[in-house]
């Protein structure tokens, strides 16, 4: 119980409204009254709670011989929750992105280079996370042969590949080498351009480079543990230049992702 209570709050019900769904879940149809008496606290917030609920479609009103009552949605309902709250995040994180150059220009800071640099594996994927909210939609990316997103799992870069399809993110990929057949990640649904490095610089980095906005992201290995982040124009522009320079030189992958 106390688990499942934590889930509920945690998809945004108040602690009055997860003690009425639970209820009405254990008990079945009561009226306002009987979930009154069995929760206990103040007449109004009970009845608010209840209305809320409803508005959500986690209860519904039943009727019993001219009585009303009130019934628990069946627990599938909860999924539903999941797409509001991800799409109220997803508002939230657009309007964020969206005015951060005026948080810049408030705190005098727009032009001034940006250096931030976080160490082991949980601050790098949440490093890594954070790229999915990034204004242009569109990273380009320096990948070498072993790289911190396979060192790390599949079950990580899978899902961050997962969830920057479904924002929509386009990227331009230059590997190192084509992956394997059987690891090769077939969910970019024509988001993405591949292309391979020129030989004579295979062998001689570890580190991937992600270029957005203002932004370069160095990623090192997972052994060094770390990412090196500088937000500036100047530096993004110049990263950008290279980045032109040895996608001209790249050459076409032979299998495409499909």
């Amino acid at each position: 119980m106390p688990n499942q209570r934590h889930l509920l709050t945690q998809l945004g019900l108040s602690e009055t409204e997860a003690s009425i769904y639970l209820t009405l879940l254990a008990y079945g149809s009561l009226t306002a009254q009987d979930v009154l008496t069995r929760i206990g606290g103040k007449r109004p917030t009970v009845y608010y709670a209840i209305r809320q609920l409803a508005s959500r479609g986690l209860v519904r009103n039943v009727a019993s011989h001219g009585v009303r009552r009130f019934q628990a949605a069946p627990p599938d309902a909860l999924v539903s929750l999941l797409g509001i709250k991800r799409n109220e995040i997803d508002a939230l994180a657009t309007e964020l992105t969206n005015e951060l150059p005026s948080f810049r220009v408030a705190t005098g800071t727009s032009l001034k280079p940006i250096v931030t640099f976080v160490e082991g594996v949980a601050a790098m994927k949440q490093a890594v996370m954070e790229t999915l909210y990034i204004r242009s939609r569109h990273i380009d990316i320096i990948t070498p042969k072993d790289n911190f997103f396979w060192q790390v799992g599949q079950d990580f870069s899978q899902a961050y590949i997962d969830e920057r399809v479904r924002r929509k993110i386009t990227t331009r990929n230059l590997w190192e080498e084509p992956l394997k057949p059987e690891i090769l990640v077939k969910s970019y649904h024509g988001l993405s351009q591949i292309r391979i490095l020129p030989k004579k610089i295979h062998g001689t980095f570890k580190t991937t480079v992600f270029i957005f906005d203002q932004t370069v992201m160095y990623i090192s290995s997972i052994d060094s543990a770390n990412i090196l982040r500088v937000d500036s124009e100047e530096h993004a522009g110049l990263m950008r230049a290279l980045f032109e320079g040895l996608w001209n030189q790249g050459s076409e992958m032979e299998k495409r992702m499909k």
